[in-house]
């Protein structure tokens, strides 16, 4: 048997104080004690072009130009925040304001950022700027012997040049638009693409200023050499982004977000004990909390639920409310006003979702301090009138379609119907109510009118005990304890196998547009703390 250690049972008890915390007494959120309001944030995000396909190229300049910040503001305060994340220079390196230093957005319909701050500060919000540091496809054409080409990666040494021209962009910004502060992204070094990892005559010199010796050549740079010189122009250009934001307003909040908190580039950096609100954007609490040691006092963590980090919503959130971290999310909305509709996101039980909408819907209802199996009527978040005794989690698939499922409890029976676009898969059930309900079904079925086809095997396990249904031997069902010793083939759809197996009587139906399973007495009547079920076929 495993053992926790003690950090990790007090991270397992913390969580399970929200998970357990009656449905209509509120979330964690309202309740832990905390001198300042908790982080509530989230993004319309305007870096990247709205198409659905991966390695989405950087928004092309113009790109939703004709966002409504009465509109935007309008979606964020319908979405519980009290932080909106905007734009002041976005990855494509033009301007959401007018008489910018940077070059504006073309065809810009409104003056945005300084009209998001206006109708923002008058509900009550924070608004914040952005600039992406480490690519600026403005500054490589400006200065092409200063970048790595124009790429959709880390593409600018740290350059005096560059480093004036990121100030003077900085300072402007919170200058004339009234921000509250400002995320700082891509804060790294350049990967050298376009010349094969060859360095380019600017960053030679770099080096040189930086090091106080000459560029030893590509093939005789140790990794100490390496690290030393990045954390250095690391460190430089987060003090001319500090120095450049605190002399244009002293108040200004720098908000770095990092995807690899713990790179040996910034860990124990002046950069994490300076700043003022530091954010995981892997979305790891438990990495969020390691970093704490190596931040300032006033600094405020946050943690990042987005798609690609692939973050569960579910565990993440009540998680990092115990901890009193921030929540923040983003998305790349796919309307041409840079709007997601939310309604339709709202109306669907959390289960119902994947990716972002389903992050949008956790947080929606964590920010108005409701559980995420609060239903949306009528314009509100309301808990069940009987709180739900499971969560449902699936595992997950990458950055594919993921599996979903309508969760319908009645008096007796609790009917899980899950949509799936594949032959394979897994979701567990985890006991937080008093009881299990006295009957789960569970169906699967691809989409209306289609069955799985290929599923011939179903199975469910409390982690001791199992029940495998042969669904291509009409139906057999046989129950027994889960065998330690069998060898699991890695490509096999069903985790487990049986041993001292008899047969039991489950009810079971193959129709032409679902597959219908009763999970077996056997296994509800010992009360486990999880169910976890598998559909696919035994390997032989």
């Amino acid at each position: 048997m495993k053992f926790l250690c003690p950090s990790s049972l007090r991270f397992f008890a913390l969580a399970c104080c929200f998970l357990l915390l009656p449905v209509g007494s509120g979330s964690l959120l309202e309740a832990r004690p905390a001198q300042e309001e908790a982080i509530k944030a989230y993004c319309l995000d305007f870096n990247w072009a709205p198409t659905h396909r991966r390695g989405r190229p950087i928004a092309t300049p113009g790109q939703w130009a004709n966002a409504d910040p009465a509109e935007h503001v309008a979606w964020y305060e319908d979405m519980g925040a009290n932080v909106i994340q905007t734009f002041a220079v976005s990855t494509n390196g033009h301007a959401w304001y007018k008489d910018s230093f940077a070059p504006e957005q073309p065809g810009l319909k409104h003056d945005f950022l300084p009209e998001m701050v206006k109708l923002g500060h008058d509900k009550g919000m924070k608004v914040f700027g952005y600039f992406t540091v480490g690519t600026n496809p403005v500054w490589a054409k400006l200065k092409p012997d200063q970048s790595y080409g124009v790429s959709r990666t880390y593409h600018i040494p740290y350059t005096n040049d560059y480093l004036d021209y990121l100030s003077e962009s900085i300072h402007d910004a919170v200058s004339k638009t009234g921000i509250d502060g400002f995320m700082i992204d891509w804060v790294w070094m350049p990967k050298r693409e376009s010349t094969g990892g060859k360095w380019i005559e600017s960053e030679k010199e770099l080096y040189q200023q930086l090091m106080g010796e000459v560029f030893p050549g590509e093939d005789k740079l140790t990794k100490m050499q390496d690290i030393a010189y990045s954390r250095k122009a690391i460190d430089r250009c987060w003090q001319t982004i500090k120095k450049a934001a605190k002399s244009a307003n002293p108040d200004c909040i720098i908000w770095l977000t990092v995807n690899k908190m713990h790179h040996p580039h910034v860990t124990n950096s002046n950069m994490y004990k300076e700043v003022d609100w530091l954010m995981n954007e892997a979305g790891s609490v438990e990495a969020v909390l390691k970093a704490k040691p190596m931040v300032g006092e006033h600094t405020r963590l946050i943690t990042c639920l987005a798609a690609w980090n692939g973050a569960d919503a579910s565990k993440i959130v009540p998680a990092a409310i115990a901890e009193g971290i921030g929540l923040y999310g983003f998305t790349t909305p796919l309307s041409k006003n840079g709007i997601v509709k939310l309604e339709r996101i709202f109306e669907k039980q959390v289960t119902e979702l994947s990716g972002d909408n389903k992050n949008i819907a956790t947080l929606a209802r964590a920010y108005r301090g409701k559980s995420e199996h609060a239903i949306w009527r009528e314009g509100e978040f309301l808990e069940p009138e009987t709180p739900p005794s499971f969560r449902l989690m699936f595992k997950r698939r990458g950055r594919g379609l993921q599996d979903t499922a309508r969760v319908e409890p009645e008096e007796d029976i609790t009917k899980i119907t899950v949509k799936t676009p594949y032959e394979r898969g897994e979701g567990t059930l985890r006991k937080i109510g008093e009881k299990w309900p006295k009957s789960i079904v569970i169906q699967l079925q691809k989409k209306p009118g289609v069955v799985p086809e290929q599923t011939t095997h179903v199975a469910i396990t409390d982690g001791a005990t199992g029940a495998i249904i042969h669904l291509d031997q009409n139906h057999a069902a046989y129950f027994g304890a889960i065998d330690t010793k069998a060898k699991i083939d890695r490509r096999a759809n069903i985790r487990f196998k049986l041993t001292d197996t008899h047969p039991i009587n489950v009810n079971t139906k193959k129709h032409a547009e679902y597959i219908r399973i009763t999970i077996p007495n056997e296994l509800l009547d010992t009360d486990p703390g999880t169910l976890t079920f598998q559909w696919g076929k035994i390997t032989p």
